[in-house]
């Protein structure tokens, strides 16, 4: 995919990812709230999501993926120890057009070049983002209430 690109997010990417990050929670949008009570939850549950991720990943990367020049989505991923990959998110109109499973082959191939496993979090309930990860050979490891733990290991290993 050679318009593919990525880069580091920055400040000024704030008002990309804001507007990502709510339209992938469709989950938030449909709560019966007011507009501005919806827009302050939204709020909330962003700043959540990057505490978390600085908190429990310092070291993670938070990079955005560009469709020549056009900002489409972000990746962040951790590769302190073994590759932690956090979150990846796409533009609605980018979606199903194999973008994510380009950025995880590279993920992949960086993994497989420093010989480290692939560890992710996926909603129990995205059955889409699953089947994108098993296809790729990610496999249980575990699961709770909300989230499936995967992993994917190299086959040189």
């Amino acid at each position: 995919m050679p318009p593919l690109t990525m880069r580091l997010a920055d400040v000024e990417d704030q008002i990309f990812l804001d507007a990502l990050f709510r339209e992938s929670r469709p989950d938030l949008l449909a709560l019966p709230l007011a507009p501005s009570a919806l827009a302050q939850m939204i709020a909330m549950q962003q700043m959540s999501q990057s505490a978390g991720v600085k908190y429990t990943y310092p070291s993670a990367q938070d990079w955005l993926l560009c469709w020549n020049q056009d900002v489409i989505g972000r990746v962040i991923f951790d590769v302190g120890g073994d590759v932690r990959l956090i979150d990846i998110a796409l533009l609605s109109s980018r979606r199903k057009q194999g973008v994510a499973t380009h950025v995880l082959h590279a993920l992949q191939t960086h993994a497989e070049g420093i010989d480290k496993p692939i560890s992710l979090a996926v909603q129990c309930d995205n059955k889409i983002a699953r089947h994108v990860y098993q296809r790729l050979g990610f496999v249980l490891r575990s699961s709770d209430s909300l989230f499936d733990q995967m992993s994917w290991q190299s086959k040189k290993s």
